[in-house]
């Protein structure tokens, strides 16, 4: 009995809980696909998939956290734009951290770097809305760019060659040696950068559990200087690459290396074209840039090997580039002029 009246007496001090924790039934979002109810922290329905409708008001109760797409996925990117009176502190550092699902070690080195880069890909333009509303009120600013405004899969026209004349530049196209007029006052941008690509041919043997084991591999690498130009009105741009480029422009500052010629001839455009802005700081900001926008790597089956006679292994071939990547931060400095 006295046992009783003793617990009574312990749980009589127990707060009692007057506030309701639970979302109320008309803050819950009906999903369209379904019909089931959602809280209105998600921007998904939690039994189908589909994409919720929700109003504006409704947005403040939604906490995203984002998943790395896939490279084929189209996505919309948060180019961060650094701002010398906004600090950013630890704090600020773990929220983005939690947003992004990058390591707060390598934001603080993204953060660093104080160049526009891009600081997260949201699937949907509705979910990058919200994380830039979020960045914002931490203070971070971004601009919203869509891949198809990035638009990787046009390649920029490639040169042949340079001309210059008094107040002219003309470029030379690769293919089709068609010799273009541009205004040297409207050359805009220019984007100095290295393409690095990686081809790796493996031969694989299955053994009689079923599984494959690496019986051989070649490996090749190269590594090559690229410059890209960018003239008012023309989204695409030009490129031009150290292998099938005449550097006659350069006269007497022509060299024997092309990969020392394509720097030059970077220079010499922006000595040309003084209003034109000369970016090559790719290279150093190449492992932050590659937290968003990561470099391509591709599998491909070459099928059946002959090895000896009547033997057959498995052959493939993974192909490993930074090009799509570079291409990115190209089009973005292009599309933040």
């Amino acid at each position: 009995m006295e046992n009783n009246e003793e617990n009574r007496n312990s749980t009589s001090d127990l707060p009692v809980q007057t506030e309701n924790i639970a979302y109320d039934s008309a803050e819950m979002i009906a999903c369209e696909k379904c019909r089931r109810t959602n809280p209105p922290n998600r921007l998904k329905c939690l039994y189908c998939g589909a994409q919720l409708e929700f109003s504006d008001a409704q947005t403040e109760f939604i906490r995203p956290v984002l998943r790395k797409l896939e490279s084929w996925e189209r996505g919309f990117n948060l180019i961060y734009i650094p701002d010398d009176s906004a600090k950013i502190d630890g704090q600020k550092i773990k929220e983005i951290s939690r947003i992004t699902r990058i390591e707060t070690e390598a934001l603080q080195k993204f953060f660093d770097a104080q160049k526009p880069l891009p600081l997260a890909r949201p699937e949907s333009e509705k979910e990058a809305e919200i994380v830039k509303r979020r960045f914002a009120e931490i203070g971070i600013k971004t601009v919203l760019m869509s891949d198809e405004k990035l638009a990787v899969e046009t390649a920029p026209t490639r040169l042949r060659g340079l001309e210059f004349s008094d107040d002219k530049i003309y470029p030379v196209t690769f293919n089709t040696d068609e010799v273009l007029a541009m205004n040297r006052e409207d050359l805009e941008l220019i984007v100095v950068g290295s393409i690095f690509q990686k081809r790796v041919e493996s031969t694989e043997k299955r053994n009689k559990k079923g599984e494959n084991t690496l019986v051989g591999a070649s490996e090749i690498a190269t590594d090559e200087k690229i410059v890209d130009l960018y003239f008012r009105g023309n989204e695409n741009g030009f490129r031009i690459a150290q292998k099938g480029f005449d550097f006659s422009a350069l006269e007497e500052e022509k060299g024997l290396l092309a990969s020392e010629n394509i720097e030059r001839l970077a220079k010499k455009l922006k000595s040309f074209a003084p209003d034109a802005k000369l970016i090559e700081d790719y290279l150093p900001n190449r492992a932050v840039i590659g937290l968003v926008w990561e470099i391509a790597e591709r599998k491909d089956s070459k099928g059946l090997v002959r090895e000896n006679f009547g033997k057959f292994n498995l052959g493939n071939v993974t192909t490993v580039s930074n090009l799509e990547q570079f291409t990115k931060y190209s089009r973005m400095l292009k599309n933040l002029l």
